[in-house]
């Protein structure tokens, strides 16, 4: 077999070499026979006339063959596209609510296999160099995953009702499992964030259709109903949140590699044009928020240069906000705002609501983000072990289906699982919901940290920088949305970047091995080439 990592043989390297051909032509016929009896089993089995049997039973032959065939990059890499791409789409057009369900079994695929191939590479295993801060994050998943275990054994949660929590919130985990226990190659790690921005450019057709073809159809605001391949549904709304996040970190990305000189300036702009075009075509507000983080982050230290410097960048800074809120405000906010004849009407619609600790609607279900903190905060039927280790995973999970919360009763109609906080206060209590907040904290710190000390290559830092940016973002999805507790596109964007983070900070290069970018490496040249020699002194005399 043979593993991603590369595995070091003891045999000696002639006899290796004459073992190879006899390996390489046993192996097609060892392949055939294999199809051979799985085809005259699956045979046997149809003809049962059962298609439940035949589903499960070829369901399970084809992940066999997926997992004994792919190594765990090329199963990561479909991961990927399968995530961003395939199910979000399945989702949305075809409503197919199963679609995740095949991202996750890929997921846990994923995880067996990565982790068995560094079991068994002796490439792979090189010492990490550790700091404080990565080995916090991998100290917060410990304690988030013991909290889990505890408030579901306490709790005595359903089957049906753990099944789902564990589903919703463990598999994409694994990506971070294998990237902290072993080395993973710059090559990898640049063709995975390549993916990431060929399905960014491919989200504007998408966006487009969704914007001018279907939001338009909707008797109420159409704004949700944009949201790429990331999945939703075109009459209720859906995760245009990550669809804009998701782009954000593609530009930021993008300049990264143009401020280090890995990309040229004509590309980085089509790129950021194109997701520029993406975040007007779909309204999230948190827009104005996460794009000039994650820019500050990325060129803080072309703004910081000098005082010129900060002008320009600010004032650029306004602009892109002013086109962004124009823009808004003309294919989205435009009625909503005038329809309040009051400043405080105007605040409130304009997002004021989401500090109203009493902003709720029996009618609709709808809670706001302070108001589901609120109601976790006034909660009285709570005691001191729900405070800390909650109810139990999934218990305040909403909405049809097998894994419905047994908290959903109590507070329904009402959606109190609103965003990430609440539901990590209601299901793993305050100890589980600060362990999943400092497992980001320590993430951001382990980013600034290797930023600081700049002791990577070009691409790690611009990686870094990133992966660095976008866990800020995420922090703030934390009181934004629910999507990090039970949407598989969002925890993956989310836990790849955290790993790059880890990854890098353990790993990468530990000296300074910096490149400048294009244009000052020739300037260094020819100083170096103008510069005079220098005559080393005549010894002093003897005597």
């Amino acid at each position: 077999m043979k593993f991603a990592f590369g595995i070091k043989g003891s045999a000696p390297l002639g006899a290796r070499k004459r073992a190879r051909p006899s390996a390489s032509r046993a192996m097609p016929v060892l392949l055939f026979f294999v199809v051979v009896i799985l085809a005259l089993f699956m045979g046997a089995i149809v003809g049962l006339g059962s298609p439940v049997i035949v589903t499960l039973f070829g369901g399970a032959i084809f992940v066999a063959l997926i997992f004994f065939i792919l190594n765990a990059y090329q199963l990561l890499l479909a991961v990927f596209v399968l995530t961003f791409v395939v199910q979000g789409s399945a989702v949305y057009f075809l409503g197919n609510r199963q679609a995740p369900w095949v991202v996750v079994g890929l997921a846990v695929l994923f995880t067996l296999r990565a982790l068995i191939e560094l079991m068994f590479s002796r490439g792979a295993r090189v010492k990490p160099d550790m700091g404080t801060a990565d080995a916090g994050v991998m100290v917060s998943l410990l304690v988030y995953a013991t909290c889990f275990c505890a408030s579901a054994v306490l709790n005595r949660s359903a089957t049906a009702q753990l099944v789902v929590a564990i589903k919703s919130s463990w598999p994409m985990f694994g990506v971070l499992l294998a990237f902290a226990w072993g080395r993973w190659s710059p090559e990898q790690l640049k063709r995975l964030w390549w993916i990431l921005i060929v399905v960014a450019m491919l989200q504007l057709p998408v966006v487009f259709y969704q914007h001018f073809f279907i939001s338009s159809k909707r008797v109420f605001t159409g704004h949700d109903s944009v949201v790429g391949t990331f999945g939703g549904n075109p009459l209720g709304g859906g995760n245009s949140a990550l669809l804009v996040m998701f782009v954000i970190a593609v530009i930021s990305y993008s300049l990264a590699l143009w401020n280090r000189g890995l990309m040229t300036g004509r590309r980085a702009s089509i790129i950021c044009a194109v997701c520029l075009a993406i975040i007007l075509l779909g309204e999230v507000k948190a827009a104005f928020i996460w794009l000039p983080i994650a820019l500050a982050i990325v060129l803080r230290k072309r703004i910081m240069k000098n005082i010129l410097s900060v002008i320009w960048y600010t004032v650029l800074a306004v602009i892109l906000g002013g086109t962004i809120y124009l823009t808004y405000n003309a294919l989205y906010w435009g009625k909503q705002l005038d329809s309040q004849h009051t400043l405080s009407g105007k605040l409130k619609a304009g997002g004021g609501y989401f500090f109203d600790p009493n902003s709720f609607s029996y009618e609709t279900g709808e809670v706001g983000r302070g108001a589901a903190l609120a109601i976790w905060a006034r909660d009285h039927l709570a005691t001191t072990p729900t405070r800390l280790i909650g109810y139990g995973p999934g218990a305040i999970k909403s909405g049809p289906g097998l894994g419905e919360g047994p908290l959903y009763q109590r507070f329904a109609p009402l959606h109190v699982d609103s965003m990430a906080m609440s539901v990590l206060l209601w299901d793993v209590g305050l100890v589980g919901c600060l362990a999943y907040v400092a497992m980001i904290l320590f993430g951001i710190m382990a980013g600034w940290r290797y930023m600081k000390e700049a002791r990577g290559s070009p691409m790690q830092m611009a990686i870094m920088e990133t992966s660095t940016g976008v866990l800020v973002m995420f922090a703030s999805l934390l009181i934004y949305n629910r999507t990090l507790m039970d949407d598989t596109g969002s925890q993956l964007l989310f836990v790849f970047c955290l790993s790059c983070v880890v990854q890098i900070a353990r790993f990468g290069a530990r000296t300074d091995v910096r490149q400048p970018v294009r244009g000052q490496q020739a300037v260094r040249h020819v100083r170096a080439w103008a510069k005079p020699p220098q005559v080393a002194p005549a010894s002093a005399p003897h005597g």
